[in-house]
């Protein structure tokens, strides 16, 4: 009987990968969970990129695998979307630029994906952010503002309120006529 494993694509975009000694095509769109026969992950380690894949890309979450391919694993390998926005919004700067260092690629596109949307209010962790990938948060930030400028103004709602004046004018008629003053005199 086959032993399964779950793989999840922890990346920012798609994840296919070809096995073709097996006949296997697999596509992962980005925090997609699949459970994969063992020996599936192990034909990935010795195709090409495969290993790569395997490192930076996917989270396979079985020790036993990750053991055997001899794949090397940070604390950072394991973390999650969830773990993420922690170290995001609660994280200490230490906590952020050792995610920085020794987190895997997929790790670092969640970093950024989660910077934009949240968006991360931390100067510090922003400027560490560009330091170590030269993403820029900032940049990335504004351009999804502005992206999504155009579908807010569309949905505005136009008032539909007769206008009302806010500053009050001295006496005037609303003939046309003019009011005269005492002061005033009138030539004939």
């Amino acid at each position: 009987m086959a032993e399964y494993a779950v793989v999840e694509n922890r990346s920012a975009g798609k994840i296919v990968y070809i096995i073709p000694s097996m006949n296997i095509r697999k596509d992962l769109a980005p925090g997609q969970s699949i459970r994969v026969p063992k020996e599936e992950i192990e034909a990935l380690a010795y195709t090409n990129g495969g290993m790569d894949l395997i490192k930076n890309y996917l989270l396979v979450k079985d020790e036993e695998t990750l053991d055997n391919l001899n794949v090397h694993r940070e604390p950072e390998y394991y973390m999650t979307a969830d773990q993420v926005v922690r170290l995001l919004k609660e994280g200490s700067l230490d906590e952020f630029l050792d995610a920085l260092d020794f987190a895997p690629e997929g790790v670092i596109d969640m970093i950024k994906d989660l910077s934009v949307q949240l968006p991360l209010n931390d100067v510090a962790k922003r400027e560490a952010l560009k330091n170590k990938t030269g993403y820029d948060i900032d940049t990335a930030i504004k351009n999804n503002l502005a992206d999504k400028a155009p579908e807010e103004e569309t949905v505005e709602k136009v008032s539909t309120e007769a206008p009302k004046r806010r500053v009050v004018q001295k006496a005037r008629r609303t003939d046309g006529s003019r009011i005269i003053k005492k002061t005033e005199t009138r030539s004939k």
